[in-house]
């Protein structure tokens, strides 16, 4: 009972004050690893919790019961002194809180997910009338018209839609790095990662970690886009596309579920763009691979400090 009493305030630490650690981490690690923490910290919480409500549930003595137990001695102590049918309520309480949100999210991502996948196929029924289809990995739909626009959308497959003005404002390399922020989007599935967090925000509105995701990972996949892009082609070219396109006098119509390169704050975007380069592919992996544990690490190892304070302080008053 004492590891799950750890991984919960493991989780609602996670759940409480995420929002600001990875806001102050934001600004000073590449989109990539930030992204990385974001998602590393969503997935952390319903890992706590879910792992919190396997060791309730555990038939015996749960893995790594021995070692919190050591250091919150006082508060095992207590926990052995308890009739056991406080447990296998805590256990039958937790289980149920697990399943109700559980049965609450998946309801709300079907409805979600089947809303928007009637709202694409629509929008690509259209577009195969309205617009000429060049082939590719990715298809880019072109439509005949004046305003500078871009967006991407997912799907199987995924594909792009742009119109003809980017080649009226645009030079060619400007183009091609507008293209290429688009594919980032489809092969990095930023579009599902965004989604999901509106999901989350929706159904779990008064948590801060779930409420702050969308906006942030919105921003973070937009700015990991524009570093792919950049590596394609140059910084130049696509700060000179977003300074170009955004000064113009287009509001960049799109579909809000649609991701495109002329969205959110060009101004963050742009200074982003005259930052450090990547790190190498095998310096990145090992980055994003430790920053997305740090989410779960971290909070535990807070949780255990926390309840060994307690349970110090539990000693020293029973013994007074």
């Amino acid at each position: 009972m004492i590891v799950a009493l750890a991984l919960v305030l493991a989780a609602v630490l996670s759940a409480l004050t995420g929002p600001r650690w990875l806001a102050s981490l934001t600004r000073t690690v590449s989109p990539v690893l930030a992204l990385s923490a974001w998602i590393g910290t969503v997935a952390g919480v319903f890992f706590l919790l879910g792992s919190a409500v396997v060791v309730l549930i555990w038939p015996d003595h749960a893995p790594a019961e021995g070692f919190v137990e050591l250091a919150v001695r006082c508060l095992g102590s207590l926990q052995h002194a308890v009739q056991p049918w406080v447990g296998e309520a805590a256990a039958v309480a937790a289980a149920a809180v697990f399943v109700g949100a559980t049965v609450r999210l998946t309801r709300l991502a079907r409805r979600q997910i089947r809303t928007r996948s009637q709202v694409r196929n629509q929008h690509l029924d259209v577009l195969a009338i309205v617009a000429r289809r060049q082939a590719g990995p990715d298809p880019v739909m072109w439509l005949d018209h004046p305003l500078p626009l871009a967006y991407s959308i997912d799907g199987r497959p995924g594909y792009i839609v742009a119109t003809a003005g980017l080649a009226e404002r645009l030079d060619s390399e400007q183009q091609r790095a507008v293209l290429l922020h688009e594919r980032a989007h489809l092969r990095g599935r930023h579009h599902r990662i965004v989604t999901l967090c509106e999901i989350l925000a929706a159904a779990f509105p008064r948590v801060p970690l779930f409420a702050a995701a969308p906006a942030a990972v919105r921003m973070l996949v937009e700015l990991a886009a524009d570093r792919a892009a950049a590596d394609g082609t140059s910084p130049e070219a696509v700060r000179a596309a977003l300074s170009r396109v955004c000064g113009s006098d287009s509001d960049s119509p799109r579909p809000d579920w649609a991701l495109g390169v002329f969205s959110e704050s060009t101004t963050e975007r742009l200074r982003q763009l005259d930052g450090k380069s990547e790190p190498g592919t095998r310096r990145r992996a090992g980055a994003i691979t430790a920053i997305a544990m740090l989410p779960l690490l971290a909070p535990t190892a807070l949780a255990v400090i926390s309840l060994s304070a307690v349970s110090a302080l539990a000693c020293i008053t029973f013994q007074t």
